[in-house]
């Protein structure tokens, strides 16, 4: 049998928090930054500045320490833009990563004709 969790104060049972899985839109979002990022490899350098900014601040948000450093374990190597895909779709280390878009900011530009 499950452990139940009762509310403090309460003989009702605590609902659990199911697993956060990332939005559509976030997704949706993501696959336009590597799309671009596939038609110009140039542009890996703009996620470069944004992960050297973000290290710069000096309070910053463990959970966004945590996810540039994993992003600075696939940029060890080489700039690899399908490791870098397969590295932030993925459910485990992703997961993370993708709660910080904009780390991302900058790849994707908005023309005037579609606002």
């Amino acid at each position: 049998m499950p452990a139940v969790y009762f509310k403090r104060g309460s003989s009702q049972p605590r609902q659990r928090r199911s697993n956060r899985a990332t939005p559509v839109q976030h997704m949706a979002y993501f696959e336009q930054v590597f799309a671009e990022l596939r038609l110009h490899p140039e542009k890996i350098a703009i996620v470069r500045h944004n992960i050297a900014e973000f290290q710069a601040q000096p309070y910053l948000k463990k959970g966004l320490h945590t996810a540039i450093d994993r992003l600075l374990l696939v940029f060890e190597d080489d700039d690899d833009i399908e490791r870098l895909y397969r590295q932030v779709m993925s459910d485990d280390i992703g997961q993370r990563v993708r709660r910080y878009p904009l780390i991302f900011k900058g790849i994707i530009s908005i023309s005037s004709d579609l606002i």
